[in-house]
């Protein structure tokens, strides 16, 4: 029998996965030298001493060079005629610099993600993450000023950059921090998330996200993507109830039923024309559902015989398994369809997509 394969833009992120808010220095001084380095540095001068591998480094040497380079600092700034701070000798401050340093070299893992801030509004807030394992430090050469200095950092790949404004009040106030590094709590993780990676499924919860990309989106397109997407869920709840037979045998009558709160997913709708349909369930159903409409654009016979392979990123650690999970309710909601209402099914997938501009992150494989 042959097999439909279908690509979710998704990514399977582990439970153990971090996200860390990196400050690019005072006066957001290296933000475009992190940014072209494509590495995260902390603003501190001379570690290049320390021995080629981090794990032979003591504490009181780290230090050491932390406190002489402050101190350096400090003289040159007395020198101009600034107010005097601090003083010669380790300080707290200092204890607090190696803490950063220890977190960036040593405790953010590979695949973490790391969130550094702009100063401009309209700038963006870049997100990237971690690629080297750690205790690998490199050297970063970078400008301050008129000298150029050497740091040590961790390498990085960028995956989006998001104007600072569309951040929510709750993130910007923790980019704000004058904390160099520190990790984002959970409640934060999913906006995060979400620019990162678009879809994924993370902690237990599967986030699908609908584009549309019509300028004007009528209350006809409304009518046709809800229906599309309440008889799916419709059908979603019977098959975990074992209850299919209690449905009606037309897809569109489906689309009008009804479910209780508790046993829905959760659907965020923002209609700016274009805007987006977001979709969080505790189940597979919300990257089921990007599936389900990648197949729609199928023939409908394919949809209830063939056998269906779903295939998406994994990020570091994560078990893949959520995939086969992903597959099994496609399976399931393909074949109680049956022929005439897979037909239904692809047919108002189709309209959604041509008419209200309707677009997800799946696509089938050739």
């Amino acid at each position: 029998m042959p097999g439909i394969t279908i690509k979710l833009d998704a990514s399977v992120i582990p439970s153990d996965h971090r996200v860390w808010k990196f400050s690019p220095g005072k006066t957001y001084r290296f933000y475009r030298a992190i940014s072209e380095a494509k590495k995260a540095f902390l603003d501190i001068r001379g570690l290049e001493q320390l021995p080629t591998d981090p794990s032979s480094w003591q504490d009181s040497a780290v230090l050491k060079i932390i406190s002489e380079d402050r101190w350096r600092r400090e003289l040159v700034s007395r020198a101009k005629g600034n107010k005097h701070r601090g003083s010669e000798g380790v300080t707290p401050e200092d204890r607090k610099r190696l803490t950063y340093l220890k977190e960036l070299i040593f405790d953010a893992q590979k695949g973490d993600l790391i969130v550094v801030p702009v100063d401009g509004y309209r700038k963006d807030v870049l997100i990237g993450e971690f690629t080297t394992e750690p205790g690998r430090p490199e050297l970063v050469v970078a400008q301050d000023g008129e000298e150029a200095f050497t740091y040590l950092g961790r390498s990085v790949r960028w995956l989006t950059g998001v104007e600072k404004r569309l951040l929510s009040g709750d993130l910007l106030e923790k980019l704000h921090s004058p904390t160099a590094m520190f990790i984002l709590g959970k409640t934060l993780r999913h906006e995060i998330y979400r620019w990162a990676y678009g879809d994924f499924v993370y902690d237990g919860e599967y986030v699908a996200t609908f584009h549309v990309g019509k300028d004007k989106f009528t209350a006809e397109d409304s009518a046709v993507v809800s229906v599309w997407f309440n008889a799916l869920e419709i059908l979603q709840d019977a098959l975990a109830r074992n209850d299919v037979s209690s449905l009606p045998d037309n897809f569109y009558l489906m689309g009008l039923g009804k479910l209780p709160d508790a046993r829905a997913s959760e659907l965020d709708i923002n209609i700016n024309s274009p805007g987006s349909f977001l979709f969080r369930s505790r189940d597979p159903f919300a990257l089921a559902l990007m599936a389900m409409f990648a197949l729609s654009a199928c023939d409908s016979s394919a949809v209830v015989n063939d056998q269906i392979t779903i295939e998406m990123k994994v990020v570091g650690t994560a078990s893949p398994d959520c995939r086969h999970h992903i597959e099994e309710s496609v399976k399931a909601m393909a074949n109680a369809l049956g022929a005439q209402n897979a037909e239904a099914m692809c047919k108002l997938g189709q309209r959604a997509a041509q008419d209200a501009k309707m677009t997800v992150g799946a696509h089938l494989k050739p």
